[in-house]
């Protein structure tokens, strides 16, 4: 049970991790680029993580429903349950709200910078709950 934890905090703890270094790093050294450079690396970008997110996101998902599961009768079951859910509607908003755009700055249609900093808008409110979610399951792990 303890090794299962302890995946279950470094998947998820790393995905917020990458999450927040693009919008901390990647987005501010982007915006400093010429506008075809600064297309260039954003397209590749969303190339990449537009394969790792599709499934990474679900993989969490699914350990915070395991985990969920398996700590419903404890005092951390309710954390762990907003946890699973605030992960499960930052999961469909992203697909909503975040990935139409991201095809727009990945396709360069004429208003990707418009599209992109709409996206980076809403990518830190996405940042701040999958942070919240991470808290909540760390908080109930560790404790």
């Amino acid at each position: 049970m303890h090794l299962f934890n302890v995946a279950t905090l470094v998947i998820v703890i790393w995905l917020v991790g990458v999450e927040f270094a693009v919008s901390a790093f990647v987005n501010p050294a982007a915006w400093r680029l010429d506008r075809e450079p600064q297309l260039k690396m954003l397209s590749r970008l969303a190339f990449v993580l537009g394969r790792v997110m599709p499934v990474w996101y679900p993989m969490c998902g699914v350990l915070l429903g395991i985990q969920t599961w398996l700590h419903w009768q404890t005092t951390g079951g309710g954390a762990l349950l907003a946890a699973t859910a605030i992960w499960a509607v930052v999961s469909v908003a992203t697909i909503f709200l975040l990935v139409p755009l991201n095809t727009r700055v990945a396709k360069g249609t004429p208003d990707w910078q418009q599209s992109h900093r709409l996206w980076d808008s809403r990518h830190r409110v996405r940042i701040v709950a999958l942070a919240v979610a991470a808290i909540l399951l760390t908080y109930v792990l560790v404790s």
